[in-house]
């Protein structure tokens, strides 16, 4: 049974606030579950205020909490639009509190002006690439489909040119997971230092995956291990953000006592729309529709507080049923201490359930990558 939960229990809690400043996106890639690529709505700074009243005013910021700029194409709303969003932002924050912030995005808009907002404002910013032309070319199309890949380089070269540190997404379908080689050879080649690798998921309208096909275990495993190999091999090496992640989450004082992970924790991720409508749990959830949830929105930042969201039967709901999943993972899965759970969204979509536990995307993206870095780790160790 979900212990109850009050707004003094939730003190802290909040490690990203997800932003959707547009739905809108230029591009239209083949994996893409966002059902709202055609809207070109644009958040209100006033939107903006009241969610980091929500934030904040709630306590709910945790020490590293950060605003993320995502969903849809950030970009397509202009830099000054973000230097009024950033001020609302911080003139909510407690005094002394420094509000950091994060964008992602598709890379194909990127200029000399979107590098002053960059610099100026210390802003992370992650950019989805896909690999080489033809990895990338393949799934990441324009709206007339045409590739994207040539233009997301001379977004690249921008960013390296006036020394905008940057990271890579870089989505990982079947195809790519022969090409290893080919894939970091690249990311060496275009001196690329950091790289997450994102499976190809499951979600919303996206209801299967080529990942699903028989074998991709061991090709993951096989693909994985030689990413890291190459990264590490590099001549300036490639911090990959599984592996990152991992060893991070093994060398923590906490292990083993985790109970839950950001996107099953309640309110550990906070999700705005466009609108203002308040999501929880999977931002993934945040547009997507299910016959149990509906929208999956919990609150309207226009209409409620935390407390009656709190106290809403919807969220409740969503609630008991992530927890039950969350204890059917502890219960059968050995991998529980490095997910801590696993994703509602992926629960969700490929099981048809919060309230289950083992998906495709927790085989390859933690069972996968957990094998795979503790065997690096105990040749590491035989060697010395």
């Amino acid at each position: 049974m979900a212990e109850l939960l009050n707004a003094e229990r939730l003190q802290a809690t909040t490690r990203l606030l997800v932003m959707q400043p547009t739905a809108f996106c230029n591009i239209n890639c083949e994996y893409c579950y966002l059902p709202h690529r055609n809207n070109r709505e644009v958040m209100s700074i006033e939107t903006v205020r009241r969610a980091a009243d929500f934030v904040f005013g709630a306590g709910l910021n945790a020490p590293d909490f950060t605003v993320v700029w995502h969903a849809g194409e950030p970009l397509v709303v202009r830099p000054e639009w973000y230097r009024q969003a950033i001020l609302a932002t911080q003139q909510a924050a407690p005094v002394g509190v420094s509000v950091p912030h994060a964008i992602q995005t598709n890379g194909m808009l990127i200029n000399d002006e979107w590098c002053d907002l960059f610099i100026e404002t210390g802003m992370r910013v992650g950019v989805s690439l896909d690999g080489t032309s033809r990895l990338h070319d393949a799934r990441r199309k324009g709206r007339s489909g045409q590739g994207t890949h040539a233009q997301v380089m001379l977004g690249i070269d921008f960013l390296r040119r006036r020394g905008v540190p940057f990271h890579i997404i870089c989505v990982v379908g079947r195809a790519t997971l022969d090409v290893a080689d080919e894939l970091m050879d690249f990311f060496e080649k275009e001196e690329i230092r950091n790289v997450g690798f994102n499976i190809e998921e499951i979600e919303g309208q996206v209801e299967t995956s080529t990942l699903e096909q028989p074998g991709t275990d061991a090709a993951f495993r096989k693909f994985f291990a030689r990413a890291i190999e190459k990264g590490r091999d590099a001549a300036f090496p490639i911090l990959i953000r599984e592996r990152e992640e991992l060893l991070a989450c093994l060398r923590s004082p906490a292990f083993g006592y985790f109970r839950y992970n950001s996107q099953n924790a309640p309110f550990g991720i906070v999700t705005i729309s466009v609108k203002g409508d308040i999501f929880t749990f999977s931002p993934e959830l945040a547009g997507l529709g299910h016959a149990a949830f509906g929208d999956f929105c919990i609150g309207s930042l226009a209409d409620d507080t935390l407390a009656s969201i709190l106290a809403s039967p919807k969220f409740c709901q969503m609630r008991r049923d992530i927890d039950a999943g969350i204890s059917k993972c502890r219960d059968t899965c050995a991998y529980f201490d490095l997910c801590i759970g696993g994703a509602p969204a992926n629960k969700l979509f490929e099981n048809k359930s919060f309230d289950s536990a083992e998906t495709m995307f927790c085989r390859l993206a933690h069972q996968a990558v957990a094998d795979v870095v503790l065997a690096e780790i105990e040749r590491d160790n035989r060697s010395r």
